[in-house]
């Protein structure tokens, strides 16, 4: 049975699949993400909940008042898109929010958790390399530093194999949106209500 997952990002409807702003495009030469693999194929970092990954991409006006530009982002409509991964794949990640699988990798939560990305990167080169019960990982799963209550699934892309991401049909983002909506609450981002109408006086006879 697939897993669903889901991703946002900067969305282009005329772009054709794997390309700048389409659902499955991978950006070149990441190298700022908690797990890039620095010396291999980007990693893909998918959410558990659509508001997850609304959440991610909003990320950077925590604390600030709605605006209706937080919803594009390099020229483009912010959109949400659900993707099934095959069992192929998630049976095969490495769920890091287990003890007893980070007992077996010899890996601590704070080491997870740390903020600096040498740390975090290292342990994704490690758990690349290793074989887990004679295969190899094709990715991990662990929280999100915004929330506990959210989840990231980061594939390692060299792991793929066609067929192994089904990604549906985006959709376009609005703030009444409840991915949005809830994503905002979590944020702390303060959405202003539309002013009321004063009531329409009566025309006198």
């Amino acid at each position: 049975m697939r897993t669903r997952a889901w991703r946002c990002f900067p969305w282009d409807f005329r772009a054709a699949a794997g390309a700048p702003y389409s659902s499955s495009y991978l950006v070149p030469g990441q190298t700022v993400g908690r797990f890039d693999l620095h010396d291999r194929p980007p990693v893909r970092y998918l959410s558990e909940l659509p508001e997850h990954a609304v959440g991610e991409i909003l990320s950077p006006f925590r604390g600030t008042t709605f605006r209706p530009s937080y919803l594009r982002q390099q020229g483009h409509p912010l959109a949400l898109v659900e993707v099934m991964l095959s069992p192929r794949l998630t049976d095969h990640m490495a769920d890091c929010t287990d003890p007893t699988v980070l007992a077996v990798l010899g890996l601590r939560p704070d080491e997870l958790a740390h903020h600096d990305r040498t740390i975090t990167q290292s342990i994704a080169r490690r758990l690349h390399d290793v074989s887990g019960q004679g295969h190899s990982y094709a990715g991990l799963r662990w929280w999100s530093a915004l929330t506990g209550a959210w989840h990231t699934t980061i594939v390692f892309t060299d792991r793929e194999s066609p067929g192994d991401l089904r990604w549906s049909v985006p959709r376009a983002l609005s703030r009444d949106d409840p991915a949005v909506v809830t994503a905002l609450a979590v944020l702390g981002v303060r959405v202003r209500c539309p002013a009321a109408r004063p009531p329409r006086r009566a025309e006198p006879r």
